[in-house]
């Protein structure tokens, strides 16, 4: 795995680097300021990167000398969150290679201890709580507390605070399933929640630290979700927010500290999860790194991020990816994998993989989990969450099956896919997305049904936070068989709201639909064909070109929606969807 480096990174990085050196302040990357006041972490990540890439794969004095000068221009920058932590991480590299006094002078470095501080955004004096950030900073304020302590820079005792706190979120809302809410209990539980242990490992591995006993456990049952998301393609995680290329990175990194930590239960894991790594780390490099641009590519060319990867972020978006690659093959290595080949029989060590696999996030008041089910090649993801605060009503939230380049959701916005709408005679929107009352699964002979019950649906776009429309009965089953998808709703309103149209939307990569009655069908694409129950209409129009069917693997082909006016005083709605593909 380290010829991979040298090899494919290489030319990547030392090129990169270069540009930094050579362009300083005024470097653009594919017409883009390289520094704005958008790209929060930048200039921390400069440094991590260009300490990494002189040290390791230039190794020359001249290339020492452009370190230094590059970081003493990125300590005149302002630094956040994971701007410090890279920043911090990246000095803590040269001081452990004993050429921290040859790169960096006193005065940088004492500017960078007033600077790289994690007081920034945690609050000290109120029980240590985050400053209007999501709930994975604290291990980014873990690792930057760390550090500091190992520099000398602050007393013992802060970091464990930190990680404490963290800990006691996760026991407080998620407890036994041990996977992280992103919210105060909303129940947003997507790529960070999975991907979290990995990070805290690898900051405790660094920093000289045993690992505790409930992380080694969180992280053992991220890579079970990893695992079980293996593929020949190299993609993935497919749901939420900051996905695409971060999708990818995320499962290297599960992957990469649950080796190195020793959480994997045997051999078959290990290999399957080597696999996967290399091929997630050519897809990385064929994919997301664009020639024509000289860059990572996420918002080109029909490809779209949400608005925190913005295209202001492209350097520091190119030296994250990059970074995250290393330090992922770092772990393999240290484990003893650096020169491992993958396995002969890759392909049918996927095969031998369950076909059907349900990962409980939360009980209580609703359920919350993630079903992943493998038919041949295709590996879907089926998340029953809720997005909370601001993205529960957002595609990439939705509760439908996700597949990477075959059903998408287009970041920040809401066509709303694949559930149906219920629009009301005041205006507003129904639907049943956020409050799964239970759960229930189980393996068929045909594949997999999962049975959701709700007594609430979510009012859809009325403010930032999802709001509930209480008193309703819904029963939703979803049906995973060869080949096709299904999924049935059976909802009463109980006299309580007055439906004016029902509404189903499909969004597609596939081409050329035709329709007849209530079946589409499609020339061109994996999606193959969808027929709807409950429904009049059926309209298909190609996708638009404007942005709004753009996702991080391209634009979309095609949008079919089906409608249907309600009767007078209609109460009862029986509705479904049967969509299937190519193998």
């Amino acid at each position: 795995m380290k010829q991979f480096i040298h090899k494919r990174l290489c030319p990547i990085m030392t090129d990169l680097f270069e540009r930094i050196a050579e362009g300083g302040l005024t470097l653009t990357l594919d017409g883009m300021p390289a520094y704005n006041e958008k790209a929060q972490f930048v200039g921390g990540k400069v440094i991590n990167f260009a300490c990494y890439t002189a040290m390791e794969l230039l190794k020359t004095d001249e290339s020492f000398e452009k370190l230094g000068s590059m970081i003493r221009m990125a300590s005149d920058m302002e630094m956040e969150t994971w701007g410090i932590l890279n920043g911090i991480t990246g000095l803590y590299r040269l001081k452990k290679a004993g050429l921290l006094e040859k790169v960096v002078d006193a005065g940088t470095l004492e500017k960078m201890k007033l600077s790289m501080d994690w007081r920034k955004f945690v609050n000290v004096e109120d029980h240590y709580a985050l400053i209007d950030k999501p709930t994975n900073y604290y291990g980014v304020a873990f690792g930057i507390a760390r550090h500091r302590e190992l520099w000398g820079w602050d007393e013992e005792g802060h970091s464990r605070k930190l990680l404490d706190r963290l800990l006691e979120h996760i026991d407080n809302f998620s407890g036994e399933f041990l996977f992280m809410d992103e919210t105060p209990g909303e129940g947003r539980f997507d790529r960070y929640s999975i991907l979290v242990p990995s990070e805290l490992v690898s900051q405790l591995l660094e920093t000289g630290w045993e690992i505790p006993e409930k992380i080694y456990n969180m992280l053992q049952r991220s890579a079970q979700v990893f695992l079980h998301l293996a593929n020949e393609e190299g993609m993935g995680f497919s749901y939420g927010r900051s996905i695409g290329a971060y999708g990818d990175t995320a499962a290297l990194e599960v992957l990469s500290a649950a080796v190195r930590a020793g959480v994997f239960r045997n051999q078959e894991e290990i290999e399957i999860a080597y696999g996967y790594s290399l091929k997630l780390l050519d897809h990385i490099v064929d994919f997301w790194f664009d020639e024509e641009m000289q860059s990572v590519n996420m918002w080109e060319k029909g490809r779209k991020t949400d608005n925190y990867r913005n295209k202001n972020r492209i350097l520091g978006e190119n030296l994250a990816l990059c970074m995250q690659m290393v330090n992922s093959i770092e772990h393999w290595d240290a484990a003893g994998y650096g020169s491992h080949e993958i396995c002969g029989d890759f392909r049918e060590k996927l095969r031998q993989l369950c076909p059907f696999y349900y990962i409980p996030f939360a009980k209580g008041q609703y359920e919350r989990g993630l079903a992943i089910v493998r038919d041949g090649r295709h590996v879907w993801s089926l998340p029953l969450i809720n997005g909370g605060t601001p993205y529960y009503d957002k595609d990439p939230y939705m509760p439908v099956p996700f597949e990477n380049m075959v059903l998408q959701g287009v970041p920040e916005c809401s066509h709303r896919q694949l559930v149906p709408q219920f629009l009301l005679e005041n205006g507003e929107v129904l639907m049943p997305i956020a409050y799964f009352r239970t759960i229930t699964h189980l393996e068929t002979p045909k594949g997999a049904e999962i049975v959701c019950i709700m007594d609430e649906l979510c009012r859809m776009g009325i403010s930032a936070s999802p709001q509930k429309a209480e008193g309703v009965s819904v029963k939703t089953i979803y049906c995973f068989e060869k080949n096709r998808i299904s999924r049935k709703d059976e909802i009463k309103m109980n006299g309580l709201y007055r439906v004016q149209k029902i509404r189903l939307v499909l969004l597609t990569y596939s081409d050329l639909p035709e329709v007849k009655d209530q079946r589409v069908r499609f020339g061109e694409g994996v999606i193959t064909s969808m027929q709807t129950q409950g429904y009049d209409t059926c309209t298909a129009t190609a996708a638009l070109e404007d942005g709004s069917f753009d996702t991080p693997h391209g634009r979309l082909g095609s949008e079919v929606v089906w409608e249907r006016e309600a009767e007078p005083d209609e109460d009862s709605f029986s509705l479904g969807w049967q969509s299937e593909y190519q193998p």
